[in-house]
């Protein structure tokens, strides 16, 4: 994800501190550690600022790399016998156009609304998330920032497949396979559309099996009502409907709607 235009602002804010201990200095070798320690430290982060910030279109990526090079020479300054005015001379290039190069259109960008979607998206999972989740919903999120709304809903099913098979991981695959047997073992729909009865004994076979069969096992394993599993099942359709080709065209208001559903039929119902 982006960093926020306040973190950047506080990075600034950091820079020119340190700038200012440096320009006290008046180019005499730095020997301070806890100096040498601040100035690596704002080269590393700065340096992980800038891998997210590639992904804002709005920032000028010529001015990133610029800053990129000025502070991987204060890092490999730091491991070295370096004089102040070395520092401060890279430091300056950097806190010189940074506000106007950097914060500035990424505050323009914050408030752009796809961004707002995009953030807005993130809020509507209340529930708490594991890293495999959340890192698919994040990439959700992105998809919505740049208007790909049919890559976000698949995305975003991802991310409840993956807590439905962290869900029948903890558990056991033992139980699992019960709940399989005593839903085949069920007359009527969902049930005789569902594959017959089986035994998964891993992970990878669990992540071959139809979503539509795991949903429907999760009425015995999860114990969802069938209006849930029928909501489940609309929102596969939808899934399906942006995989494949089609007249599907989601907005930014059918993605949120898909996240809310899918906050409150899985991620709220399914525990891990």
């Amino acid at each position: 994800m982006l960093p926020q235009s306040e973190d950047l602002e506080g990075w600034h804010e950091r820079v020119r501190g340190v700038a200012a201990q440096l320009a006290q200095l008046r180019g005499a070798e730095v020997t301070r550690s806890e100096l040498i320690a601040a100035l690596a430290e704002l080269s590393r982060e700065w340096l992980r600022f800038s891998t997210r910030l590639r992904n804002a279109d709005t920032l000028d990526k010529s001015k990133l790399e610029a800053f990129d090079t000025c502070m991987s020479d204060v890092l490999k300054a730091t491991r070295a016998r370096t004089r102040s005015s070395a520092y401060l001379k890279r430091i300056q290039q950097v806190q010189g156009e940074f506000l106007d190069a950097v914060v500035v259109p990424l505050i323009k960008y914050e408030g752009s609304p796809t961004q707002v979607a995009g953030r807005q998206l993130q809020a509507a999972f209340t529930a708490d998330l594991s890293s495999e989740e959340q890192a698919y919903v994040e990439e959700a999120s992105r998809c919505v920032g740049v208007r790909c709304y049919r890559a976000a809903i698949i995305m975003l099913w991802a991310a409840a497949i993956a807590r439905m098979h962290r869900a029948v991981e903890n558990v056991g695959f033992a139980v699992f396979n019960a709940a399989w047997t005593a839903a085949a073992a069920k007359k009527g729909s969902p049930y005789s559309r569902a594959t017959k009865a089986g035994s998964i004994t891993s992970l990878p076979e669990l992540q071959r099996m139809r979503d539509f069969d795991l949903l429907v096992i999760g009425l015995e394993l999860w114990g969802y009502d069938m209006p849930t599993f029928e909501e489940l099942e609309r929102a596969l359709g939808t899934r399906n409907g942006a995989a494949h080709p089609g007249m599907l065209q989601p907005g930014a208001l059918d993605v949120q709607q898909f996240a809310t559903k899918l906050n409150s039929y899985v991620f709220e119902a399914v525990k891990i």
